[in-house]
């Protein structure tokens, strides 16, 4: 198992008024699966994720990562759980428009040094997506889908394990 939230909570305090953003959430999350969280504006769509991709912490339960709690991880150790098994492609994409799908891509492979490795694999992720025509063309002269073609091309280089996904999660009106 990659990923289990046990009685998962999160609660918020601000000025000693606490509000609960999640409580009792149970999941299991396996390698290769693919999984859609769905819910009304509210309901802890956002909050969820946060908490699974380690940009906010809980405060109720425990968060298995391959059968290892995490309640006690440090911050650096949160850096690495993300570094090494979170990719996050956000509502907005996040891509930066003046730079061709290309560079866009080549930005989320930085870890890689070699520049002529980096360059490959980018194209490689782009004809995965099927943007190799587009990939001269600026992010701003690019079509919504287009746009999401980058953000998944450069989430699938990034060689994480888990890619968290927050552009659909507002379509569906069913609670989490």
């Amino acid at each position: 198992m990659l990923l289990k939230l046990k009685n998962i909570g999160k609660i918020y305090d601000s000025n000693d008024i606490f509000t609960i953003g999640i409580r009792g959430i149970n999941l299991e999350f396996d390698y290769n699966e693919f999984v859609t969280i769905e819910g009304e504006s509210g309901s802890g769509k956002s909050t969820l994720l946060n908490v699974i991709g380690a940009n906010d912490t809980y405060e109720e339960g425990e968060l298995y990562i391959n059968g290892e709690e995490t309640s006690h991880y440090s911050e650096t150790e949160w850096e690495k759980y993300r570094e090494k098994n979170i990719a996050t492609i956000f509502q907005d994409f996040n891509i930066i428009e003046n730079l061709t799908v290309l560079e866009n891509v080549e930005l989320a492979l930085l870890r890689l040094d070699d520049k002529k490795e980096r360059r490959k694999r980018a194209k490689e992720l782009i004809g995965r997506v099927g943007l190799t025509k587009q990939i001269n063309q600026r992010g701003s002269k690019l079509s919504g889908g287009a746009v999401a073609g980058i953000a998944i091309g450069a989430v699938a280089g990034a060689g994480a394990v888990g890619a968290l996904v927050w552009f659909f999660i507002k379509r569906k009106k069913r609670a989490v």
